[in-house]
């Protein structure tokens, strides 16, 4: 699918930051499906953000450093390995708009733009050695699900038909996947961000989730209480019904890891390890804590080790 794209150039970060306020860019809707990582985003903390509620958080600026420095030569890099020609838009703070849902937008590192062929993006990464997020179920590299949906959005935006992660890792390997355009995902994209958008302009909070990012979020919004009492809904009960439930299953789970911890204490005794029937290993060996501020003191840890006898 080709098409014009409407771009815009905010020409500054200071621009760039203030617009994001007035759309969905593409590495937030992952959010918009519970895909990204627990701690950074969810509905509940976007929304708070787009409808102005918070402020967005501070980005470690040694980050915005690093991934900026590095995008040239990962750029470079793919380019000279795979003969692709790219295209760089005017500058980083240049923001591609899609022509029906405008407050859908995304930054586009690279177009790919081969002559012949059918235009691509080029999402450019930056990855520390020992980023789990990246870990595929074999154990290989994978591309995390909120990139995915990231690309994905991206696509959407720009009508391109397909799109390449170039992900450095560790600073020494490139790593590329090649991603296609997901009609389905798209349509679903669409709609709901269609969705979160009529709630943003209403002001009306999507459901909270158990994410940290939404308690972050919470605690921002009502950091004090004002002495007020409001009256709730049938919900409120069944929810409190959970809560008290919750706890009474975390009590007796902690009760019941406690007692077994001890039981097999007992049963090892003063020995550093116990071998199960199955052939597994238990640990208890003892850690010692130097007296700096307190005494002296030591302590055992039983653990459940990962190989069993005889194992490597």
């Amino acid at each position: 699918m080709q098409r014009d794209v409407e771009l815009i150039d905010y020409k500054t970060r200071e621009a760039w930051l203030a617009a994001r306020t007035l759309s969905i860019g593409a590495s937030e809707s992952a959010a918009l499906f519970g895909m990204a990582p627990d701690s950074r985003e969810s509905e509940y903390s976007l929304w708070a953000k787009k409808a102005g509620l918070v402020e967005p958080e501070q980005i470690d600026e040694e980050w915005i450093f690093w991934g900026n420095a590095l995008e040239q030569p990962i750029a470079d890099r793919y380019a000279k390995r795979t003969g692709a020609t790219l295209w760089a838009p005017p500058s980083g703070f240049c923001v591609a708009v899609h022509p029906r849902l405008p407050f859908l937008t995304a930054t586009i590192d690279r177009w790919i733009v081969n002559p012949g062929q059918d235009r691509g993006d080029l999402e450019i990464k930056n990855v520390g050695a020992f980023n789990s997020d990246w870990k595929g179920d074999g154990g290989g590299l994978a591309i995390p699900l909120h990139i995915q949906a990231q690309v994905q959005h991206q696509l959407a935006v720009t009508g391109f038909s397909y799109a390449v992660v170039a992900a450095l890792i560790g600073g020494n390997k490139l790593e590329t996947f090649e991603v296609e355009r997901n009609p389905d995902f798209i349509e679903e994209l669409e709609a709901k961000a269609e969705d979160f958008w009529g709630k943003v302009q209403r002001k009306e909070a999507p459901p909270a989730d158990g994410s940290e990012a939404t308690s972050k979020v919470l605690k921002r919004l009502h950091p004090d209480d004002d002495g007020s009492t409001i009256v709730l809904d049938e919900e409120a009960e069944e929810l409190t019904a959970q809560l008290e439930a919750a706890k009474v299953e975390k009590s007796f789970a902690e009760a019941r890891e406690k007692e077994a911890k001890n039981k097999l204490q007992a049963k090892i005794g003063a020995a550093t390890f116990g071998q199960l029937p199955g052939g597994r290993i238990l640990s208890l060996k003892t850690t010692s804590r130097a007296g700096h501020y307190v005494d002296e003191s030591k302590y055992r840890t039983l653990r459940i080790e990962k190989t069993k006898k005889g194992s490597k």
